[in-house]
């Protein structure tokens, strides 16, 4: 059960990343940012829980991985924001379980500008699983005159 709640979080922090579209402006030749999209889309009926499946999505960022943000998701939210480009470890801990999933962490792993990361969390044969997809976004020059 803890599993699928991790699994459920990290799904949920991918789907939310995907879900904003954005063009971001290069700078210095390289992007600073990416759009990171987190979707929840696990209903906990299906894991013999409440419907909502409260969770919360930790975010840790950089090269000592220091907590970056909290996030409170339910079934069917989703979050997205602008984040610099850098190292990523996303847990997700269950409100229901008391206890982080720990089939849904993602990372640490480094996650490059110019890119929007897609967080999905869903089940999959029954088990809380995280999607992440990487879509790369095409870069503007910046004209100055």
């Amino acid at each position: 059960m803890k599993t699928i709640v991790r699994l459920f979080s990290i799904v949920v922090f991918l789907s939310l990343l995907v879900g904003f579209s954005y063009t971001p402006v290069e700078a210095g030749g390289k992007c600073p940012t990416f759009i990171a999209h987190i979707t929840h889309g696990i209903d906990g009926t299906r894991l013999g829980l409440s419907q909502e499946l409260p969770v919360v999505v930790y975010v840790y960022f950089g090269p000592n991985l220091k907590l970056l943000d909290k996030i409170d998701l339910k079934y069917k939210e989703s979050f997205t924001a602008e984040l610099p480009r850098g190292t990523y470890l996303i847990k997700v801990y269950s409100v229901e379980l008391q206890d982080f999933v720990e089939s849904m962490t993602v990372g640490p792993d480094e996650v490059p500008g110019c890119t929007k990361v897609i967080f999905q969390a869903r089940l999959v044969g029954g088990e809380p699983v995280i999607n992440v997809i990487v879509r790369e976004l095409a870069a503007k020059q910046v004209v100055s005159q």
